[in-house]
């Protein structure tokens, strides 16, 4: 057994324990703790809820951008604030992807916190550019095994989320594709508009301008739904190849130790805001798929993905560089 999954159990344990005593919550100002710079993803999402968490709790709810070290920083700081729900982070499938290729000793990583609930989740498009004469995932698919290791994609490096669903997709089809590496999607989208790359596994905001202009085609959704933003384009299982997923996904964590009715009582107030029509309407049209599962329910998807992730990774090799 993993230590996540220990982890997991042990977590919906601590949510289904009883309390006997009401815990005073929240008597202070909210720290909200993101490891993104101002303007990233998370930062975005996390200055949408802020306000009306604020306005739920009674207490001001300030957004703390702590950057670096692919979110570890962050991470590392709030897993010694005190547990008692005045501080929050923003965690996500970055975490746990170091998590599995780059264990620290030093540190238990996601383990270090309880779940509170999903915020949301993104799934990788895969793209063509339009210089590629290819309409269809099968399209991309017949070309790459008529010349192996010759279709090349863009990717953001070991355990990234284009990495993963580009080796689901080699394993599900029995295809080899060339891996160019980026250090950002901002800076492989040129390359696969003059075609200098042929495909990409890349997030629906870097790509709406160039899907509109046409110099880039989607093919798939790394989804079980269609996107709302793109109704238009299947599902890897509606193109032939069932079971490919791939999602960025951020949620709100608080330290390891936080007492079971302030996560229920974060978990109220923030399942209501994820759920409202503004919060709803705002990440469909940003192609993210809305968050406010329960804790458990988070708790189970974060092991799922642990484990999913961790078995490709080790069947394909990847490690990190």
């Amino acid at each position: 057994m993993s230590r996540l999954v220990t982890w997991a159990a042990a977590a919906v344990l601590l949510f289904g324990a009883a309390q006997a005593a009401d815990t005073p919550y929240p008597i202070k100002p909210i720290r909200f703790v993101v490891g993104g710079a101002a303007g990233s993803a998370p930062d975005i999402r996390a200055r949408a809820i802020a306000p009306k968490l604020a306005q739920a709790l009674g207490q001001p709810v300030v957004v703390d951008n702590r950057p670096g070290a692919l979110g570890k920083i962050a991470a590392q700081e709030v897993a010694r604030a005190a547990p008692d729900g005045h501080t929050l982070i923003m965690n996500g499938s970055l975490l746990l992807m170091q998590d599995i290729l780059t264990p620290d000793p030093s540190f238990a990583g996601m383990r270090a916190f309880a779940p509170v609930t999903s915020v949301a989740a993104g799934p990788v498009i895969f793209t063509v550019s339009a210089t590629l004469p290819a309409r269809t995932l099968a399209d991309v698919i017949g070309m790459a095994r008529t010349e192996p290791g010759k279709v090349s994609y863009a990717s953001a490096g070991p355990g990234s989320m284009q990495q993963l669903v580009a080796a689901a997709l080699e394993k599900a089809a029995g295809i080899s594709l060339l891996e160019v590496p980026y250090k950002s999607q901002a800076l492989e989208i040129p390359d696969l508009i003059s075609g200098q790359i042929n495909t990409s596994f890349a997030y629906y905001p870097v790509l709406v301008p160039h899907l509109q202009s046409g110099r880039v085609r989607a093919l798939a959704v790394a989804s079980k739904q269609r996107l709302a933003a793109l109704p238009d384009v299947p599902t890897f299982a509606e193109a032939g190849f069932p079971g490919i997923e791939g999602k960025g996904w951020m949620g709100i964590m608080v330290p390891l130790g936080t007492p079971e009715p302030v996560i229920r009582r974060l978990h109220k107030e923030l399942a209501q805001i994820l759920k409202s029509p503004e919060i709803v309407e705002q990440w469909l049209a940003s192609g993210a798929e809305p968050g406010g599962n329960t804790p458990e329910e988070f708790a189970a998807y974060i092991n799922e993905e642990y484990e999913r992730w961790g078995r490709l990774l080790r069947e394909r090799g990847i490690k990190a560089n």
